[in-house]
């Protein structure tokens, strides 16, 4: 499974294995069919370029040394092993800044909780802290009697020092209990080592804080209840409970390979009883469920009774009200169809749904759609549909040309409602086919201009993304005159007025990387491409994007001040206010595949 895996990312994503073995190569090329590698021989190649103590990559060789001392320096912490243990990584005479603030500023939050962070005027700390002392106070509010804390660390940064020393930057994140609640740690650090004695073993000489923030809950923020919601059925145990690892290899493939995970879920009142029901999609060969709520907050799936439980693999999935008469339709991206299941408002036997008539819309090609977003465009009083699509061929095999900045994707669509059960794909019509043939992945519809119009965003992977101007039924495509191309990997889109001044900000989300901080930064990375082209390489490596609009058709990058950035390998994130504050919150599912190895990704 890692190889399969490590073999397909490579060629889409050179970030996330390791960037430095394709620093000095020329942009990637469509694959050659004359060329008939096993595929044992093409992991072979890729696995050696993967491996950072076979190349000349001097500063990936000690992030690996540096990288396992720290997983040993978290268990030692965390298990409060003896001194004798913590000696073995840290010089006796380190010195280390305190690694919690002494000036520090407090934010109380609604729903009981408590922010604290460094404070911004705060004097410049010194090194007088024993590092093995430093270390321990570190993580000595996270303690609870019975309760080990958690501590991972993620090296971001890698340089040269003085005399022969290396310099490391740090992400520590840690996680806890004490007698005031639940408690959360996300600190950065500068970290010393001395290799002069073994290279292979250098030791701690030195710790600077660079930043802190501890969030404080009273009480737990959710509560796993899945299995307890799926009720007695056979859903949660047979089916949904599993990974995409069990599943891959036991089901036939007619769609995109079922490990991938680009399936969609909807939320809505579907039989109008007043709670919230959901549809979920699956890959290829497992059936999509329609779950409807009970009274008692438990689900049961009538998705094939209501006829749409496929087996096809489907992707973007909603639910809207596609004719006015009242009640929610499902709309659901099957290939490179988008498939409207009307719903005839009649509940049959419990309340359960009816789809009477269905209704498809094929793109011109076949690649598939992948994310589906629903608005009245043209003001005409029915919900138009816009699909994006992200590959022409299939995950893996189309090649985005060039990486950093991929143009040569699949067209997305807008279908038109023309009512009676018509759509007319009007993506040209409209101005929609400018820029139109990037790597896409989700879409959202908002009025960020207040022109009383919607207007439409496309996020886009390995490139820029896009912004239609919605003027008057025609789009511009104006990202670039508005600051927001966000170039990056882009994966999700969530507008919201988070800061409460009356327009509609925007959130993406987009893969974080610390291996592409470490190595895109340095000179000998893709030397020959130029400062610029470096610079939009960087980029798919930096996180997620807050865009502040500034109410004149433009937006500012606050990614930074907003503490946003590292969403890690994020997907489609969503604003709500989830502690009822007014203040919208951002929820940012992330993750890719990962074997039983937790340490894998």
């Amino acid at each position: 499974m890692r190889h399969r895996f490590v073999s397909r990312l490579t060629a889409l994503s050179v970030l996330s294995v390791h960037l430095a073995a394709f620093s000095t190569a020329a942009p990637p090329a469509e694959t050659s069919p004359a060329r008939k590698d096993s595929p044992d021989s093409t992991v072979r190649r890729l696995m050696e370029k993967a491996d950072p103590l076979d190349d000349d990559w001097q500063t990936e060789r000690w992030f690996s040394i540096c990288n396992k001392l720290l997983k040993d320096l978290a268990g030692i912490l965390t298990e409060e092993r003896d001194q004798d243990s913590l000696s073995a990584i840290v010089d006796p005479a380190a010195l280390s800044t305190p690694l919690r603030p002494v000036q520090a500023e407090h934010l109380s939050i609604a729903g009981d909780f408590l922010v604290e962070r460094l404070a911004r005027d705060r004097e410049p700390a010194q090194r007088t802290l024993e590092v093995h002392a430093a270390l321990r106070a570190f993580l000595q509010p996270l303690r609870s009697a019975g309760v080990r804390p958690r501590l991972v660390f993620k090296v971001v940064g890698v340089a040269a020092g003085e005399e022969g020393r290396w310099a490391t930057e740090v992400r520590a994140e840690a996680w806890g209990r004490s007698s005031d609640g639940f408690r959360e740690v996300t600190a950065a650090w500068s970290m010393g080592w001395d290799p002069r004695t073994n290279p292979d073993h250098p030791l701690v000489t030195a710790i600077d804080l660079l930043s802190y923030e501890q969030v404080i809950a009273k009480a737990p923020i959710f509560e796993e209840r899945t299995g307890d919601i799926m009720g007695d059925g056979e859903d949660w145990p047979r089916q949904l409970r599993w990974g995409a690892e069990y599943w891959y290899g036991k089901i036939d493939a007619v769609g995109e390979i079922n490990f991938m995970g680009h399936n969609g879920i909807a939320i809505g009142d579907l039989n109008n009883d007043g709670l919230e029901d959901l549809y979920v999609a699956q890959g290829t060969g497992l059936p999509n469920k329609l779950l409807l709520r009970n009274q008692d907050g438990t689900v049961r799936d009538v998705a094939h009774e209501a006829g749409v439980a496929w087996l096809d693999d489907t992707k973007g999935v909603l639910f809207a009200d596609m004719d006015n008469d009242g009640d929610q339709d499902l709309i659901c991206a099957i290939g490179p169809t988008i498939v409207l299941c009307k719903n005839n408002g009649k509940p049959a036997g419990r309340g359960d749904v009816v789809f009477d008539r269905f209704i498809s819309m094929k793109a011109p090609t076949p690649a598939a759609f992948y994310s589906l977003a629903a608005a009245d465009y043209d003001l005409d009083g029915d919900l138009d549909i816009y699909g994006t699509r992200y590959v022409k061929v299939s995950y893996g095999v189309s090649v985005p040309l060039p990486f950093h900045d991929a143009n040569n994707g699949p067209t997305n669509h807008l279908m038109r409602n023309d009512g009676d059960d018509r759509f007319s794909d009007v993506t040209h019509e409209v101005g929609l086919d400018v820029n139109n043939t990037r790597f896409s992945t989700a879409c959202g519809w908002a009025d960020y201009d207040g022109d009383g119009d919607s207007d439409l965003y496309v996020s886009n992977d390995f490139g820029r993304s896009n912004l239609y101007r919605n003027d008057g039924g025609r789009f511009a495509e104006v990202a670039a005159q508005a600051h927001a191309e966000n170039q990056g990997a882009g994966m999700g889109v969530s507008w919201s007025d988070f800061d409460l001044d009356g327009d509609l900000d925007l959130h993406v989300s987009n893969m974080f990387s610390s291996a592409g901080k470490r190595i895109t930064v340095q000179p000998r990375f893709q030397p020959d491409s130029g400062e610029a082209v470096r610079k939009q390489i960087k980029q798919l490596s930096v996180g997620n994007t807050l865009l502040v609009n500034q109410g004149n058709g433009t937006f500012e990058d606050a990614s930074e001040r907003a503490g946003v950035r590292m969403g890690r390998w994020a997907w489609g994130a969503k604003f709500v206010d989830f502690n009822n504050d007014g203040y919208d919150d951002l929820i940012v599912p992330n993750g890719f595949l990962t074997n039983d190895r937790k340490d894998d990704l």
